[in-house]
């Protein structure tokens, strides 16, 4: 019985100590958490990785859309230019080159009036030849041959008409033989046929269409804008085209200066750079509603949106975020005016922006992610 109150006694000496060491290694650890959590509250969050552009001087402009068509600069109903029927006509859809054939018109009858008019030369050359040989042989006999002046005035008058016969033969040849080219209709330029006017075994005449042949290479872009907007605008700028989500630059061909009188609006032309849009496409073109000024604007990828300010976070020095409060002017393109305490140079974030807080630290990285040298 004594022996076992002995041996309860050394197990709640045990159970006694081993909780005094629970105890201070729990609080030994629990000070030490706390002063790590400290320590980072002290330091703040951790820099932040980002990627940034400058702040510049840029020449922005107002501006409003309107509406405009893609069309193109040639768009012709090719027609006969000689009568016939017609025996062939290029497929619809086909592409062809200045000068392809794109249809034709029976020969026959052109090669016919054309040899009529060959033999017709012929004839009066030879009439004309004899009349010269006959007037130079008695203009050379002088006194001897017995004729009178006026003799020698009728031979020579009637070579003179002989010639001028001639000369209008070959007139008429030429004529003939260009009805027989005419037979072949040619491309006035390269492009698309877009339709066939006529079919095979018709009778053309000319000015009879045949087909139309558009352009599909050489775009222009039509508008129209109320004369308000026209004047800000001169040939030679530079407007942005909208076609869907695809956008580009085209150069102010001509601004027509006549309004309509019922819309008062003019008549703008763009010229379009290589491209792959259809003509007849919709499209939205952005003109300039007043002049421009030069203003301090930022890519739009800094901006940082919230429902009680927009913000643009600023590098200072020491690559400490700094938020700049700002109101939005006018926008082109990618960039956006931005009136607050920003200049033009300044270090603004364009990633990484929406998680920075006013003052934290950052890193610059470039925009694929890999930390900048």
């Amino acid at each position: 019985m004594k022996r076992k109150m002995i041996i309860a006694g050394a197990a709640g000496a045990i159970l006694i100590a081993a909780g005094a060491a629970a105890f201070t290694y729990g609080s030994n650890v629990g000070v030490t958490a706390d002063a790590a959590d400290g320590a980072q509250a002290q330091q703040g969050p951790p820099p932040a990785a980002v990627a940034v552009a400058s702040a510049e001087r840029r020449s922005l402009a107002p501006r409003s859309e309107a509406p405009g068509s893609v069309v193109s600069t040639r768009d012709s109903l090719v027609s006969a230019a000689t009568t016939g029927k017609i025996e062939w006509v290029a497929e619809i859809g086909a592409e062809v080159e200045a000068g392809d054939v794109i249809a034709r018109i029976e020969a026959a009858d052109a090669q016919f009036a054309r040899d009529d008019s060959a033999a017709e030369v012929l004839r009066l050359q030879a009439r004309a030849n004899y009349l010269d040989s006959l007037y130079e042989r008695f203009l050379g006999l002088g006194e001897d041959a017995g004729e009178s002046e006026a003799t020698l005035d009728e031979m020579r008058s009637n070579r003179d008409e002989a010639l001028q016969a001639l000369a209008q033969a070959q007139v008429a040849k030429r004529r003939a033989q260009i009805n027989l080219d005419r037979t072949e209709v040619v491309a006035p330029f390269a492009g698309r046929v877009v339709s066939q006017e006529t079919q095979i075994g018709e009778y053309a005449n000319p000015g009879t269409e045949l087909i139309r042949l558009v352009d599909t290479r050489r775009l222009e872009v039509t508008a129209r804008a109320p004369a308000h907007l026209a004047r800000n605008i001169s040939a030679g700028d530079v407007i942005k085209v909208t076609s869907g989500a695809e956008a580009l630059d085209a150069e102010v061909r001509a601004i027509v200066p006549v309004g309509d009188a019922l819309s008062r609006m003019l008549e703008l032309r763009l010229e379009l750079p290589e491209t792959a849009w259809y003509i007849g496409s919709a499209v939205r073109v952005s003109l300039p509603s007043s002049q421009a000024r030069m203003v301090t604007a930022v890519p739009r990828d800094a901006l940082v949106l919230r429902a009680d300010r927009i913000s643009v976070f600023v590098i200072s020095e020491g690559n400490a975020a700094k938020r700049v409060d700002v109101e939005l002017g006018t926008a082109e393109g990618d960039f956006i005016e931005v009136i607050g305490d920003i200049n033009a140079g300044d270090s603004v974030v364009i990633r990484g922006g929406e998680r920075l807080r006013d003052g934290q630290s950052v890193t610059i990285s470039t925009l694929s992610g890999e930390p900048s040298v």
